[in-house]
């Protein structure tokens, strides 16, 4: 995640495809705090599915 998110502050990536699954681990890292918070530079779709994931798109604005 850490290279991730790097790549991220660096403005490298132009569009981005998470998947979050309702799960709690004893450890590791957050991409972010909100899904909102990088919508001030890219566009933000998310589509739960019945499973329970929530797919996030991200496109650059």
């Amino acid at each position: 995640m850490a290279t991730v998110r790097q790549f991220l502050e660096a403005d490298l990536i132009d569009t981005l495809h998470i998947v979050v699954a309702p799960a709690t681990l004893d450890r590791g890292e957050r991409l972010w705090t909100t899904p909102e918070d990088l919508t001030d530079r890219y566009h933000l779709e998310a589509i739960p599915s019945p499973s329970g994931v929530t797919h996030h798109f991200f496109w650059r604005k």
